[in-house]
């Protein structure tokens, strides 16, 4: 048994990348707490990768066959112990969160209880599984908006339905590009039903939506603001309109279709952040 393999398991990279958007979330809301910031990190980074943990403990069947490296599979952490590790994670996330306020503490919570539902029953259901999984993506700027304060969640709900929105557009483009796969193993996913194409036309509608939300703070940040998102909704749009054209997962895989929705949807985090920098400490009278 490996101790290394205990952070492996919790897929890292995966989990700072979401503990740090928490943080930048938290900026954009503006916050300006250290200590606060840095309960988010650890919250959001140990929540997420206990639920990592959770996946790799009900999927070890399909992970002997297709990962077999991976700790699970490979021997390095048994089932059980892989249990009792991401129990640990998510009561130390829940733990965590006591000390940021009933807001945060209620997220993390209900966070948890979805997160072992999806892990467990969810996830193989038509669309459900997406729409947990674009939730609890979207529910990180609801982290940073609560802990800031009340008034600064407004500021974030534009970027909540961004990353709803997008993640369920690249969700279903995922599950469009991994039909094959998923019929092997007995999955229903909602590609499967629709078909690689009309998945294309659906994942459009859901960029459409991010892309009104997106709209949603040129009030507060102006004509600069727009031109800005407007370049990068355009990008993501045009992402998800090649899709279209696609009639079998190799011809969507070969688009990178969810890839390029992905850059640009860390793009759109990345704005807002400027935006709030500019606005809320470099010009704040503006």
């Amino acid at each position: 048994m490996s101790i290394s393999a205990y952070a492996v398991i919790m897929r890292p990279a995966n989990a700072i990348v979401s503990g740090v958007t928490a943080i930048m979330s938290y900026l954009v809301a503006s916050g300006t707490d250290t200590i606060s910031a840095f309960a988010l990190f650890f919250i959001v980074t140990v929540i997420c990768g206990a639920g990592n943990v959770l996946n790799d403990f009900f999927d070890l069947a399909i992970d002997t066959i297709n990962r077999p490296n991976r700790p699970l599979p490979s021997g390095a952490i048994s089932a059980k112990n892989a249990a009792i590790w991401a129990g640990v994670l998510f009561c130390s996330g829940i733990i965590a969160s006591f000390a940021t306020g009933p807001w945060c503490l209620a997220i993390a919570v209900f966070n948890v209880v979805l997160l072992i539902a999806y892990a467990a029953k969810l996830k193989k259901m038509p669309l459900f599984g997406n729409l947990s999984v674009a939730y609890l993506s979207g529910s990180i700027f609801l982290f940073g908006g609560v802990l800031a304060g009340s008034a600064s969640l407004a500021v974030m709900l534009p970027l909540f339905a961004i990353s709803f929105f997008g993640t369920l557009a690249r969700e279903i483009l995922k599950a469009a590009e991994d039909i094959e796969g998923d019929a092997v193993w007995g999955a229903k996913t909602l590609p499967m039903m629709l078909g690689v194409q009309k998945s294309g036309y659906v994942a459009v509608v859901l960029v459409l939506c991010a892309i009104a939300a997106s709209t949603a703070p040129y009030s507060h940040w102006g004509a600069v603001y727009l031109v800005s998102i407007a370049m990068i909704d355009l990008f993501v749009l045009y992402a998800a309109a090649t899709s279209i054209r696609c009639r079998t997962p190799a011809e969507l895989i070969a688009t990178r279709s969810t890839s390029l929705i992905k850059y640009g949807m860390f793009a759109t985090l990345f704005l807002f952040l400027i935006m709030e920098l500019w606005h809320g400490f470099i010009f704040p009278q503006l």
